[in-house]
């Protein structure tokens, strides 16, 4: 887990199903990779964070998919908009994000992309 999930080589479906047995694990701490140490009580609301987090990004990819220019609406949905702090992970949170839109609008429309390139 990290403090924004990272969905690039992934398939986000299995990420979310992934993230939701975390709380079921009864954990007293979870390290994230790039990130502060979420203490039991936290570890709840953190993966629902996640969680929300990627159905946002599947809801603007959803709404770009349904545009002739995509790449421009994707342009425009900043980490914010996802429910993420762009300042996280050292100031890459955006980049990450960036690189997620992309990701999940080429796992759910890879025929565009391929008309695209």
């Amino acid at each position: 887990m990290m403090p924004v999930p990272y969905l690039v080589d992934g398939d986000p479906d299995q990420m979310v199903e992934t993230m939701k047995r975390i709380p079921k694990m009864k954990l007293e701490n979870l390290v994230q990779g790039h990130g502060e140490v979420i203490l039991r009580g936290e570890i709840s609301s953190a993966v629902r964070a996640n969680i929300r987090y990627i159905h946002q990004l599947r809801k603007h990819v959803r709404q770009a998919g349904r545009r002739k220019d995509y790449e421009a609406y994707l342009e425009r949905v900043d980490v914010e908009s996802c429910g993420k702090g762009r300042i996280l992970m050292g100031g890459l949170a955006e980049e990450l994000h960036r690189r997620n839109l992309q990701a999940m609008f080429a796992h759910f429309y890879p025929e565009r992309i391929r008309e695209a390139g």
